[in-house]
């Protein structure tokens, strides 16, 4: 499903989402509702605005604050990973935007979809694409094979929020740092097993939508309520 228009012209639709600039293009994402309900993904030449290519597929919404997906495109090398909303992964080929593989996480993992939808960019590490989804089962936090797509760990119960996972290097490893709905957690970033959890719960609802800054041997969060 989904149509991919080559080298047409497009205006951008609404969307949350902030562009991302890499080998002298823009990738942007947006949301259209007529005639029907889609979520698009589109490049531009950075320096003309000439749209490279634009892909657009089905996605009605059930979350609040419709106007569009919320997580920024993540650039890898010949990679775009493209995360929307309501949990549709699309990879692209960054130059031609022909689709690589995909997946409908909300489907796979019966995410428990929260409130404003799904908002943190994919983050790569090594062979790995690492998404905070809020999965049922202990899939809050999935990795998945970059390249084929195939579930390689999953990890915590946690409720999802909206902050991005952030890499982080302690006591020698790649750690993880997953700010969910209920804990600030490091996780072992090749195998996803726990390495420390801090209780964080929400006094109202998960808010948290800013990604954690790392500065010298401290890590801060800041939330509207918390």
């Amino acid at each position: 499903s989904g149509r991919i228009n080559v080298a047409g012209i497009n205006e951008v639709g609404s969307g949350y989402s902030g562009p991302t600039v890499a080998d002298e293009r823009v990738f942007v994402t947006d949301r259209l509702v007529e005639p029907k309900q889609v979520e698009r993904v589109h490049c531009f030449d950075s320096e003309t605005g000439r749209t490279l290519w634009s892909h657009e597929y089905d996605c009605p919404y059930t979350i609040s604050y419709q106007a569009g997906p919320r997580a920024s495109v993540t650039i890898e090398d010949d990679r775009a990973f493209a995360l929307g909303a309501m949990g549709h992964l699309h990879v692209y080929d960054a130059g031609t935007g022909a689709i690589l593989w995909k997946k409908d996480l909300n489907e796979k993992y019966k995410v428990r979809m929260p409130i404003w939808g799904i908002a943190a960019a994919p983050l790569i590490y090594e062979d790995l694409v690492i998404l905070h989804i809020g999965g049922s089962d202990g899939a809050c936090i999935v990795a998945l094979d970059k390249k084929s797509g195939e579930e390689v760990w999953t990890a915590l119960r946690d409720r999802a929020q909206y902050a991005a996972p952030i890499l982080i290097e302690q006591g020698g490893e790649d750690v993880v740092v997953c700010w969910t709905g209920d804990s600030v957690a490091g996780l072992e970033a090749a195998t996803g097993k726990l390495f420390w959890r801090v209780p964080f719960p929400a006094r109202k609802m998960p808010i948290g939508v800013a990604t954690p800054v790392v500065n010298n041997n401290r890590m801060f969060m800041t939330s509207f309520y918390d």
